[in-house]
């Protein structure tokens, strides 16, 4: 059997039926407090956030588990505050929510108290979904595993590099997108964590008056623009209020437990048995009414519609404008172009010429002049700080040189605002989930924090006030956001204005007005106020929202203003804010769509009260314990693999049961992933791979933070044989079996380097194979000759590999990819190596001569993946590699072609010790956006490439390129969504080779020759991906 990649094979089945978020920080100390529900494990520096998850957790565990009359195990909470990431995830398989202590700001979202909001929303997570699961949580879906292979020909070859993988899930879970985060955010109504805030209303709103709402299978499933995802929270929110208004909140148990079924594999069949009607028409009766009410409750806006011109229409993420001092240019932040909000870029609009200029790419802070406008100040997300944390500092960016200079290390500093004399700069930064405000001088030097936040408290939007004496910013602790100021000192911190409404993102006309954003009416319009007299006056009257103003010398102001696609920047004149009639304004309504609920009843409402009326300032005195490992459940992926390697095998010899298994430290410091199969002949395919993330004490000292790993592989296969004693007479004739025995051990040391996308790996391999001849009877004689074993390979290599991957965020990043990759791999081998079956007789047993094969190996693999136009790209992949020796045998060789290489050849057709291969693609959507369902599958987009090859492999250090060979085909890629959940990655392949050639294959004492080109290869697959 050839030194091929049937470990590699074995991988890629396996790491489809499993992801796991691995990352660890070793640096932190971890300790674990106990409720009488969960269990909260953090770091020291996360402690009173701690404290205050491990009390919310225990209180909500009543309300949640009795609406779905389902209680889990106890739950592990794992708490940090190491990034500047604010989210939670509910990892429902292990009984573990991870939550991150920064509070969410992000300007889809109202603004709520972030910790009551997130555990309770992770928790109704844990208990839906578990509660909907046709089998227990350690099981979360089954494999169904095909394998087909192509023509081997080569005589020396067992069988050939598969040409067909598939590997498809068939799920316990099938709850969509929607209803899963509908219910997450509904929690329940009574706790009022979470509400339909004003900026959820605005963008169902906005959709609901242009007609263009979610289709009813688009808000199944996520994998969309950060709009469109926050889209499928905002529609399924909406209908899960509708249908526990409607039809009863109990409902929402129901409809749950009936997902459970295994006869149900979609929402539509759960709603007709707990509803009577279908999904379609339950979404239809949604969308009918919500789109009448809007037009109802918003028809005096319609009448009076003061809203300026819009003069930044492309993306749906545009941010905090900024007028110059002349008022004829603005600076603002947009994500346009592109697919995320993360991925946003500073830009300049000038309002004369209408030219757009982008400054600064990546970027998503607040932005703000030096008083002199040569300069721009700005916070960006950096890891160039001890221990690589993701966390924002402060920039500046020289607009006549063009450069960038960083001005702190390490204050997570974030929207800054530049005072008017240029010498101070304030901002935000967050400390255990809550949010301070700090100066530094304008050169990022002598840090002063000036408000004294300790209890989840939350600043944002600082602006200092024209004399430079305070800051005014939005604070918010619970729900919305109210005006305060404080000043600079760090004294006489008070609010400005504090209502039931929700008031944001300050800005100064003079000492004695601003300008802010206010939900008065249920609509974020903006309003002028007076300082002194309190006077506050509406100046826009928008059906969307509008936020963040900048108001110029004139009195004109430009603003962010919320449509159905999304943020866009308007501009405002003096004269059309005089327009607004204050009569014509929206029909608020305070608990929609049908403001009367239908509560399940299980709890009273003194209880609801009490929880409602929360202390967290206090907590109970928890008994804190140093972190010991503690270990999710072992979960278990069954799996069937149909094995077609060998096609004289009967039916029930292809079919290979096993089963996946996996465990984790619930912090990720070690894990494990193992798995294995058999079939009826006994052909096994075992793996495992141990890791290990923990503190190693030398190198931990020198800084060194890697990852360990130890992996096993042991694999069979077997092949029927005929023995011929006499080649003339069949009578000394008999046949017996081979088994091919390969194992394999790994060790490795895994580290990242650089910056994110950089890692260096080193890899020590042992590796042996064995032959394995079956015992069987000597013709005409009774005599037994036993099993023998031949180990004819006992590889050690020790292997180097950098890798660098950097990819452009975009949705259509899986089936498309933007970017580039660099793999550069050095081994070296020391091998024994028995080529040509030769044997010395050692105490009545044959022994092997083994021949040395010592080596170097050294090879790179580079793609780059070009936009050209819309969706369409150019690829490019080069693939170089040699041994750095005299010729070895062609065991040790590269090979070219098949699935995972130049496929207009198979895998074996085109080898040697030197390879080269160029491969130039270009990919483009045939149909995107196709929103159909089938059943349990969703078809989202299809994809062409067309393709072309140049390569060849020879052993030699003559390069013949007259034999190089050249390939060209096409392959379609459709991306499908599997059971709402998992992704499905189905593709097909047509390769066909230009040049026609004959290779003599060496086995034993005869030589065939084998003809390769001239004809089609033909590829498909069903997995995960497309990074096969």
């Amino acid at each position: 059997m050839k030194k091929i990649s049937l470990f590699l094979l074995l991988f890629v089945l396996s790491i489809n039926a499993y992801a796991q978020f691995n990352e660890f920080h070793p640096e932190y100390d971890w300790f674990t407090i106990r409720g009488k529900h969960v269990v909260v494990h953090y770091h020291r520096e996360a402690e009173r956030t701690a404290r205050i998850v491990c009390k919310i957790g225990d209180e909500v565990w009543e309300p949640i588990t009795s609406l779905y009359e389902y209680e889990p195990e106890t739950v592990h909470y794992i708490i940090k505050d190491i990034d500047d990431y604010s989210n939670g995830a509910t990892y429902f398989f292990d009984n573990k929510i991870e939550i991150w202590s920064s509070s969410l700001d992000f300007d889809l979202r109202g603004s709520h108290n972030w910790l009551r909001n997130v555990i309770t929303h992770e928790f109704t997570h844990m208990v839906q979904i578990q509660s909907g699961m046709k089998l227990t949580r350690t099981i979360p879906a089954f494999y169904f595993q095909f394998l087909n292979y192509e023509d081997k020909r080569r005589p020396d070859i067992l069988y050939g590099f598969p040409n067909v993988v598939v590997s498809y899930p068939v799920a316990t879970i099938n709850i969509p997108s929607w209803f899963a985060e509908g219910t997450a955010q509904y929690q329940r109504k009574e706790l009022n964590y979470d509400n339909w805030d004003s900026h959820r209303d605005m963008i169902l709103r906005s959709y609901a008056l242009d007609g263009n709402m979610l289709t009813w299978n688009q808000m199944g499933v996520f994998e969309k623009t950060s709009l469109g995802s926050e889209s499928v929270y905002n529609s399924g929110f909406a209908l899960t209020r509708y249908i526990s208004q409607k039809y009863g909140e109990d409902k929402l148990r129901l409809i749950t437990n009936r997902l459970g079924k295994w006869v149900n594999f979609t929402i539509d069949a759960a709603f007709k048995d707990v509803l009577g009607k279908s999904g379609v028409e339950i979404y239809g009766e949604w969308r009918n009414f919500l789109e009448q009410d809007y037009k109802n409750r918003s028809a005096e806006i319609l009448n009076n519609l003061v809203k300026g011109d819009e003069i930044v229409k492309d993306g749906f993420g545009n941010f905090y404008p900024r007028f110059n001092k002349k008022g004829d240019k603005i600076i603002y932040v947009s994500n346009k172009g592109t697919d995320y909000l993360g991925t946003s870029s500073i830009y300049q609009y000038d309002l004369n010429t209408k030219e757009d200029k982008l400054l600064v790419a990546g970027i998503r802070s607040t932005v703000a002049f030096t008083p002199d406008e040569t300069k721009i100040i700005y916070a960006k997300l950096s890891e160039e700080n001890k221990g690589w944390r993701n966390i924002h500092d402060l920039f500046v960016y020289d607009l006549n040189s063009e450069e960038e200079t960083r001005l702190t290390y390490g204050l997570r500093s974030n929207n800054p605002d530049v005072s008017s004399d240029g010498k101070k700069i304030v901002f935000l930064y967050q400390t255990d989930g809550t949010t301070n405000l700090g100066t530094v001088d304008i050169n990022g030097k002598n840090f002063k924090r000036i408000t004294f936040f300790e209890n989840g408290e939350l600043a944002y939007n600082p602006k200092f006030s024209p004399d430079n004496k305070s800051v005014f910013f939005d604070y918010s602790y619970h729900h919305g956001r109210d005006l305060a100021k404080v000043d600079t000192s760090g004294a006489n911190f008070e609010f400005v204005v504090k209502t039931d409404d929700d008031e944001r993102n300050v800005t100064f006309i003079n000492n004695t007005e601003v300008v802010f954003a206010c939900d008065e009416t249920g609509i974020y319009n903006l309003y002028k106020y007076n300082l002194n007299t309190k006077e506050k006056k509406r100046i826009t009257n928008v059906t969307g929202g509008a936020f963040m103003p900048t108001i110029n010398n004139d009195g004109n102001i430009c603003y962010a203003g919320y449509t159905s696609t999304g943020y866009k920047i308007f501009y405002l004149s003096k004269e059309e804010q005089l327009k607004v009639d204050v009569s014509k304004k929206y029909v608020r309504t305070f608990n929609p769509p049908l403001g009367e609920d239908k509560p399940k009843g299980d709890l009273t409402d003194d209880y609801y009260k009490k929880l409602r009326n929360f202390n967290d300032y206090e907590t109970p005195d928890y008994k804190e314990e140093k972190y010991s490992s503690a270990f999710s459940k072992i979960t278990f992926f069954p799996f069937l693999r149909v094995d077609n390697y060998n096609t004289s095998n009967s039916f029930l010899d292809r079919l290979k049961p096993g089963v996946f298994v996996t465990s984790n430290d619930h912090l990720n410091r070690f894990g494990f992933f193992a798995g294995g199969s058999i079939n009826k002949r006994w052909e096994r395919d075992l793996f495992l791979t141990f890791e290990y993330r923990n503190k190693l004490p030398l190198l931990y000292n020198m800084g060194i933070k890697p990852t360990l790993s130890l992996e096993l592989y042991s694999i069979s296969r077997k092949a029927d044989v005929e023995i011929n004693f006499d080649e003339y007479d069949e009578t000394y004739r008999t046949e017996t079996d081979v088994t091919y025995n390969l194992f394999e051990v790994d060790l490795v040391f895994s580290h990242k380097i650089f910056a994110e996308g950089n890692n260096l790996e080193a890899r020590f391999i042992y590796s042996d194979y064995v032959a394995a001849l079956g015992s069987f009877i000597l013709p005409t004689t009774s005599t037994l000759y036993p099993t023998t074993k031949d180990k004819y390979f006992v590889g050690k290599n020790i292997q180097l590999k950098y890798t660098h991957d950097f990819k452009i965020p975009t949705v259509d990043s899986d089936i498309n990819p933007i970017g580039r990759s660099l793999e550069l791999q050095y081994n070296y081998e020391f091998n024994e190596y028995n080529p040509d079956g030769n044997y010395s007789v050692e105490n009545g047993s044959l022994v092997p001569i083994y021949k040395n094969f010592r080596f170097s190996k050294l090879e790179l693999n580079y793609k780059e993946h070009i936009p050209v136009f819309k969706n369409h790209t150019f690829n490019t992949q080069l693939r170089i590699g040699t041994i750095l020796s005299p010729a070895v045998p062609d065991f040790f060789d590269f090979y070219l072609g098949g699935l995972v290489g130049m496929k207009a050849y198979p895998f074996y057709a085109i080898s040697g010790n030197e390879v080269a291969w160029l491969n130039i693609t270009y990919r483009f959507p045939l149909f995107k956006d196709i929103d159909a369902r089938m059943g349990l599958l969703y078809l989202d987009k299809i994809f062409l490439s067309i393709y072309g090859d140049y390569g060849n492999a020879w052993t030699g250090s003559k390069v013949e390129w007259n034999k190089f060979k050249k390939g060209a085909g096409a392959e379609l890629r459709m991306k499908f969504v599997s059971f709402y959940l998992f992704p499905t990655a189905v593709f097909f392949n047509a390769s066909y080779a230009f040049d026609k050639y004959d290779r003599l294959v060496d086995r034993g004492n005869t030589k065939t020759l084998v003809s390769y080109g001239k004809e089609w290869q033909f590829y498909g697959g069903v997995l995960f991906d497309f990074n096969f």
